[in-house]
């Protein structure tokens, strides 16, 4: 390992290179830091290659693949050139916030294994705040309120890798890597990075600006296709976390578009029911779930929304 690097960054790229160019000018350039672009197969008619953003910059590593198979494989890819302490991941329409400068040079031997950051969301063309960021920062306050105590949100429930570090070691001890899928790829990432870290913390610090903005996988319509995507994601999960006694806390709500596909499209209900089975699902504990999920999973929502609209009366 180049002993001089202690943060890779690994930011996939497709088809939006002045957003990327954007976030590339949020990271400093340091000696201690290695950034790493890899670019998805992008559409020549959008980027222009000769002018890529990154290239020429001798802190700017840029790979490009041909293989098309979205940002789950381009990160993994980047993990293979990644050399530092640390991982950092950012999606290329988003930026890192000022702090970054001071976290990075607090955090260089931090004995924990990851460090979660509070996050803000932008709208991308306005920069007018759209107050998407409180889900996730409110599992960075639950941590802090309780004193450190309870860490089950942090492993567990914060299942994005942008706005966190985390040791490399990590990642390559247990082979560590994502999904290659076109939503949710970093899902199993940070679930199975919870799962075998150590030690892991938190800091009320917005490190990262997760931006919204018209025509990005993550906002877009949910398509059929994407449900198999979902259903793979989510069913993991809930088999990973009933493998090793880790409560499930509704983590089944796969099942709901299970449902939704079974009367709308049959094919794709048999696509997705066998995605299930080569998880080890079993058909009685499918028929088990769909009971869980009438009898429990929805009576809990509708009693949640009825609570919170008697909250804003």
């Amino acid at each position: 390992m180049n002993e001089k690097i202690n943060y890779s960054i690994i930011i996939p790229h497709k088809n939006i290179p002045d957003l990327l160019q954007r976030c590339l000018a949020s990271i400093p350039r340091r000696e201690d830091v290695q950034i790493i672009v890899v670019d998805d197969n992008s559409d020549p008619d959008k980027v222009d290659f000769e002018h890529f953003p990154g290239l020429g910059d001798p802190f700017v590593e840029v790979v490009f693949t041909k293989e098309g198979k979205g940002a789950g494989y381009a990160r993994n890819v980047g993990l293979t050139k990644a050399v530092g302490k640390w991982l950092l991941f950012a999606d290329a329409d988003d930026f890192f916030n000022y702090c970054i400068n001071d976290i990075l040079d607090e955090y260089v031997n931090s004995d924990a294994d990851i460090v979660c950051f509070k996050h803000n969301s932008l709208d991308s063309a306005t920069y007018t705040n759209t107050g998407n960021s409180t889900f996730y920062n409110s599992y960075i306050d639950y941590w802090l309120y309780l004193r450190k105590k309870n860490e089950y949100f942090l492993r567990y429930g914060y299942v994005v890798v942008w706005s966190k570090i985390i040791k490399r070691d990590l990642v390559n001890k247990y082979c560590i890597s994502f999904d290659e899928v076109y939503i949710s790829n970093d899902v199993a990432f940070s679930y199975f990075a919870g799962f075998y870290a150590n030690s892991i913390c938190a800091d009320p610090r917005a490190l990262y600006c997760n931006t919204i903005r018209q025509g990005s996988i993550r906002h877009n319509k949910l398509t059929i296709e994407n449900c198999l995507d979902l259903i793979y994601v989510d069913g993991k999960r809930y088999r990973f976390f009933r493998e090793h006694n880790i409560p499930a806390y509704e983590k089944i709500a796969f099942i709901n578009i299970l449902i939704k596909l079974y009367f709308n499209n049959r094919t794709y209900f048999r696509k997705a029911k066998d995605i299930l089975l080569n998880l080890n699902f079993t058909s009685t504990e499918i028929i088990r779930l769909y009971i869980i999920y009438f009898l429990v999973y929805i009576p809990k929502r509708i009693k949640r929304k009825y609570l919170h609209q008697r909250i804003i009366l």
